[in-house]
């Protein structure tokens, strides 16, 4: 992958170009495309700008290895925020989005003076993945199973808490990965001693933060909670037979909003 400065420049009007658009709202609001030949290479990641106009994000390969006369495969990956580019089945560009997409459409673009064809354009979609920050022991593990899991599954989401991860791999790196490969974060973030700092809980959420990641905040009535979470919107629930259904309407709410923008 290349992210030589001499590359990263605007496209050209000489240039001959095609690819994929996601994120699309209108042509006069921000959205990404993957194309073949633009920016002076063969694989690149752009986006548009209002005001701007169009600028590569990263890009790999030289523009001469594309030739004219071949019909070329271009995949692309979204899950999250993390983007994948493969031509003719092999991987060539991986890119993280510094913020969630905008828009919901997908779509084609063409540049150049000479025809461009494209054919069996293709959709296919995944359901969206939540990733659960959150401590693994009890009564948290029972709140995850009975309300969390259940309510996410039922709006549509694959649940992810990062301690069903199986395999090797260094676990802040999974964290990480996870966490841009999700849609949206739920973070259950009551100190289990209210003078103890959830360090990893706060992590994930900071993480999550960073990126522009959608969150919903989840914590028991009586929790005190650091300063600086103190201005976010969080839901508050009764740990009680009584106050399961409440916390379960108040999550239903949160994840149908962040479905149905």
């Amino acid at each position: 992958m290349s992210h030589a400065d001499p590359l990263l420049r605007p496209f050209g009007e000489s240039e001959q170009a095609a690819g994929i658009v996601i994120g699309y709202r209108s042509s006069e609001q921000h959205y990404v495309f993957a194309e073949l030949g633009a920016a002076r290479s063969a694989y690149s990641v752009g986006e548009f700008v209002s005001g701007f106009g169009w600028r590569p994000l990263s890009v790999a390969g030289g523009r001469e290895n594309l030739s004219s006369d071949h019909e070329y495969l271009l995949e692309l990956q979204i899950v999250g925020q993390e983007l994948r580019i493969a031509v003719d089945e092999v991987p060539v560009l991986q890119y993280l989005l510094p913020k969630p997409l905008e828009g919901r459409q997908v779509g084609l673009i063409a540049a150049g003076v000479s025809p461009i064809s494209f054919s069996n354009f293709a959709i296919k979609s995944n359901r969206p993945r939540a990733f659960v920050a959150m401590q693994f022991t009890e009564p948290f593990d029972t709140f995850y199973r009975e309300v969390i899991q259940q309510q996410a599954e039922a709006a549509g989401f694959e649940v992810v808490r990062i301690d069903e991860k199986a395999g090797p791999g260094v676990i802040f790196r999974d964290i990480q990965r996870e966490i841009e490969q999700a849609e949206i974060v739920i973070a259950e973030i009551s100190p289990a001693n209210p003078n103890v700092f959830n360090a990893n809980v706060f992590y994930e959420l900071g993480y999550a933060h960073a990126l522009g990641k959608p969150t919903i905040l989840l914590a028991r009535r009586e929790s005190q909670l650091p300063f600086d979470i103190k201005s976010y919107r969080v839901v508050f629930y009764n740990d009680t037979i009584g106050g399961k259904p409440e916390v379960e309407r108040s999550l239903r709410k949160h994840l149908h909003a962040l479905t149905n923008p």
